[in-house]
């Protein structure tokens, strides 16, 4: 059993629905628009106008012979697939929407015409893509960082630590060259290590605690051993992102110093809150620092941790662990919050 709906029901539900709704006659001049319509438009009364007024400008010379061939070969299907549609408002901005069409009979031939806004979806779509290209990139910047790190760094440190064994049997005139190129190559050292971590970081951030454990297992390659790590206080919370970057990398920098100075066999690092500063101690039981006062603060590895915690208003200082000669030695780097 078929019941019929009351045509004013169908009126209604047409009139509300969320979708512009037209009717077009074989002129194409339109005899119905229901409200949503009437609010994609951007106009009171669309009934007894043009259908053309709708379409850009640069498709409107052309858009009556396409009216004339549909109406030769009508059948109910989306309007021009494939095809980037567009709707003109009355205040001249185009609007992205889909367009269907479904020709009737009334007497004479008309067409109902559904359009829909899709400028949400097409801008979700745009930032999809851009977020896609963006993990690309975060992506292919890891992969260089790690190579970078992995071969080219390992090289230099190699290449430090061979030059510094053979200044132990050399003349004092090359010794004294010997060190020029050891410091040439922790300058290098430094500045391959400060890319790597740009690239490493670029993109996204983990915990503070990740990211400081990758710094430790990168830094054991070198060593020879793991250093040990402990946070003390909200570390995290407390910090900005400026702060984090140049504290995980002094901490790379420091970490680099004592395995291609401190002959040690253990290292541990703390990071604290304390009395509004962030503050990293680096410990080690190697040879300590020289006594020499100018050859502690002429290396540029010092150099680098002191300039990157004198940005922001801190400081660095590089001392033996205990007193006397061979007790090892400790960096502190601190920065205010």
């Amino acid at each position: 059993m078929t019941i019929s709906p009351d045509p004013a029901l169908l009126t209604h539900a047409v009139e509300l629905a969320p979708d512009g709704v037209l009717i077009v006659d074989h002129a194409g001049v339109i005899v119905y628009a229901n409200r949503s319509m009437h609010q994609l438009a951007g106009v009171d009364d669309l009934v007894g106008t043009s259908v053309d007024q709708l379409v850009p400008d640069a498709v409107r010379p052309h858009h009556g012979d396409l009216r004339v061939g549909y109406t030769d070969t009508p059948a109910q299907r989306p309007m021009g697939a494939g095809l980037e549609l567009m709707l003109r408002r009355a205040n001249g901005v185009n609007l992205p929407v889909e367009i269907s069409l479904s020709p009737f009979e009334h007497g004479e031939h008309y067409v109902i015409t559904a359009v829909r806004d899709i400028s949400d979806r097409l801008e979700s779509s745009r930032r999809l893509l851009v977020a896609n290209e963006q993990l690309a990139l975060v992506a292919e910047r890891e992969r260089i960082g790690r190579d970078l790190h992995d071969v080219v760094l390992q090289h230099l440190y190699g290449m430090g630590l061979s030059v510094q064994a053979t200044v132990a049997g050399a003349s004092e005139k090359t010794a004294s060259k010997l060190e020029i190129v050891i410091d040439d190559i922790d300058r290098i050292i430094s500045e391959v290590r400060t890319i790597v971590f740009t690239l490493g970081t670029s993109g996204h951030r983990g915990a503070l605690g990740q990211e400081l454990a990758d710094v430790v297992a990168q830094a054991s390659r070198v060593l020879g051993f793991t250093p040990s790590l402990r946070l003390e206080g909200p570390v995290e919370s407390v910090m900005s992102a400026e702060v984090r970057t140049e504290m995980v990398a002094s901490m790379r920098e420091a970490l680099g110093n004592v395995a291609r100075h401190a002959k040690a066999s253990v290292a541990y690092v703390v990071i604290a809150v304390v009395d509004k500063s962030v503050m990293m101690s680096v410990t080690d039981n190697g040879v300590g620092p020289p006594n020499d006062e100018a050859t502690v603060l002429g290396g540029h590895g010092l150099a680098n941790l002191r300039s990157r915690a004198a940005s922001f208003g801190g400081t660095c200082t590089l001392g033996h662990r205990d007193a006397g000669a061979g007790s090892g030695a400790v960096l502190s780097w601190s920065v205010p919050y």
